[in-house]
């Protein structure tokens, strides 16, 4: 009984730190990770794909935005071919156990496990590197703000920067 309630108390404590939506900050760009395609928000428009990402962040012309993005690029596509041949090397493998040669079936196996791993690994740090390159066109982008607050029975001047 006490680690059923020991169980239901910890579920209680890490269900409250859970958010179910992300905040999009007026004027500036958000990046929203998905697994396929990764979005990036701003002004009221959605970027999806690596073309659109290429208009938005080429013709700032800073060469750390660009240069992030390119890793991105490179990261995802390394990713993606290292996932998909893990997971042809694994079907392989899954294929040669039920014949004669059972430890080529394994050796595949464990190498198409370790390529799939290998692949998301990429596809991480190249949503690192958007994530970096959307810090940075905020940066350079920054805008502050000036508007009127007002309350039930107070107003104020609120200035963002």
């Amino acid at each position: 009984m006490i680690k059923k309630m020991v169980i239901i108390f910890m579920g209680i404590l890490l269900g409250q730190s859970v958010v179910a939506q992300q905040a999009l900050p007026k004027g500036k760009m958000s990046f929203t990770a998905m697994t396929k395609p990764n979005n990036i928000i701003y002004n009221d428009s959605i970027y999806k794909g690596s073309t659109q990402f290429k208009q938005l962040f080429y013709r700032t012309g800073n060469p750390e935005i660009i240069q992030s993005f390119q890793k991105h690029q490179s990261n995802k596509i390394t990713g993606q071919v290292l996932s998909f041949s893990g997971a042809i090397v694994l079907l392989i493998g899954i294929n040669n156990l039920s014949g004669s040669n059972k430890s080529m079936g394994w050796t595949l196996i464990g190498s198409g496990f370790a390529a799939s791993i290998a692949g998301g690994y990429f596809t991480l740090v190249g949503q690192n590197h958007l994530l970096t390159a959307v810090d940075l066109f905020n940066q350079q982008y920054k805008k502050s703000t000036v508007s009127l607050g007002l309350g039930a029975q107070s107003a104020g001047l609120i200035y963002k920067f």
